[in-house]
């Protein structure tokens, strides 16, 4: 009999992606992988350190996982244990710690553990993995790494340069999920903007994304976070080209100062920014964009954090991830003795959050009356309703079945519910 297996995730949507990768890679070690809601004979939990939170969180899956499988291998790897392994001394829940840095172990304490089970003769695709670890969106990783030096950021260190995956092999998965069912990959990675960039390559997400559209043919499309600088005039008519690729992007500012961004050592100032985001809007029709923000960053004044909430106000964002300035050994602005109290670090974030949900309301209720490319992600048997995301990465509830779990609606939004939109069915599919 196999042992059960099931991946816990922490953090971006590279992780997800990884997460999936160990999934097929235990299923070729012998394991059956099943939902993080079954119960598992070992528990893999991928771990994420962004921030204390996301350290935090991490250690607080781990005490789940031994508590809801008290007789489980726990295993952590991911970006935490990779640079936090001092932690292990007093993270005793976990039975096997298996940083980034170390090629080739996870498959082998798999193997330990599986007792010697066959493989599985086909290995799972993407999608399939993703499917049993419960995301109907297929997070297919085109890169790793971050060529960046940003002051605040421990990424690059952990997890390396940037590392651009072939093309042949990205292809064949994403054909290999469409043909399996996928109806949306998320194109993911570090910094997924320096696609190609280590091969010498010029423009090569826009030449990705076309031939990706051109291999497939039903499959949507959709980006995860872009740096300002890489949105170029060719991803512009990648994405307003096709009606298949997702009218969302999400382009991280961090700061609406120039001075704040300088100390972060941001490649770009304010203004760009603004330009970016501007040629964004003005080229592709009902898009939504998001943004990251870190409040209270070391030195950070109160006219600087002034600044920031002003420049949002006017840039057509509207949407934020609002993050408190979170210290990370090893990074340049840990050093620095001129951190934000925590407490003006809490109000900054609470009238950031503040904004947040007035830019998002006025989103939502410009999309009433739009048609909408729905994928549906979750039923609601009891109401006889399915939600799911949009192209533009809003959350849709709307009437349907549990067996269409999977599909892709066209939607027509009729009122705003709570953080997303409420609508009704077209006759037409997609």
């Amino acid at each position: 009999m196999r042992k059960r297996l099931t991946v816990l995730t922490v953090g971006c949507k590279a992780n997800f992606a990884d997460s999936a990768s160990i999934a097929r890679e235990a299923m070729s070690a012998g394991f059956e992988v099943v939902s993080p809601v079954e119960p598992a004979d070992v528990i893999v939990v991928n771990s994420c350190t962004v921030t204390h939170r996301a350290d935090r969180d991490s250690r607080a899956l781990v005490r789940r996982a031994r508590r809801d499988h008290p007789h489980a291998s726990v295993i952590l790897t991911g970006c935490y244990a990779q640079a936090s392994p001092r932690a292990r001394e007093a993270l005793l829940e976990v039975d096997h710690w298996v940083g980034l840095g170390e090629e080739g172990v996870l498959g082998s304490v798999l193997r330990q553990i599986g007792d010697g089970a066959p493989a599985r003769p086909h290995p799972l695709s993407e999608y399939a993995a993703d499917l049993l670890l419960g995301h109907r969106r297929t997070f297919l990783k085109i890169q790793d790494g971050c060529d960046f030096s940003c002051a605040y950021c421990v990424v690059p260190t952990v997890r390396g340069g940037n590392r651009s995956l072939p093309e042949k092999e990205i292809l064949e998965k994403a054909v290999e999920a469409e043909r399996d069912g996928a109806r949306e990959l998320v194109l993911t990675g570090i910094h997924v903007g320096l696609y190609g960039a280590d091969r010498g390559e010029k423009d090569a997400l826009a030449r990705l994304i076309a031939v990706l559209l051109n291999e497939t043919e039903r499959t949507r499309l959709r980006l995860s976070s872009i740096e300002p600088a890489e949105i170029t005039e060719g991803l512009l008519d990648a994405i307003s080209g096709s009606g298949r690729v997702c009218p969302h992007l999400h382009i991280p500012l961090q700061s609406g100062c120039d001075r704040t961004l300088s100390r972060m050592r941001r490649p770009y100032r304010a203004g760009r920014y603004a330009d970016v985001v501007a040629r964004v809007v003005a080229r592709v029709p009902d898009v939504q964009v998001g943004a990251d923000v870190i409040a209270g960053f070391p030195g950070e004044t109160q006219a600087d954090f002034e600044e920031t909430v002003r420049f949002l106000c006017d840039v057509p964002v509207n949407y934020f991830h609002v993050f408190p300035y979170s210290a990370r050994g090893g990074t340049e602005s840990a050093q620095w003795p001129d951190d934000v109290h925590a407490r003006e670090k809490k109000e900054r974030v609470a009238i950031l959050l503040q904004l947040d949900a007035k830019k998002r309301t006025a989103f939502l209720r410009d999309q009433v009356g739009k048609e909408l490319e729905v994928l549906a992600e979750t039923a609601h048997p009891g109401r006889g309703e399915l939600s799911g995301t949009s192209g533009n990465y809003v959350e849709v509830t709307f009437p349907g079945e549990s067996t269409e779990v999977g599909g892709l609606f066209r939607v027509r939004a009729a009122s705003t519910r709570g953080r997303g939109l409420a609508g009704k069915r077209e006759e037409r599919n997609v």
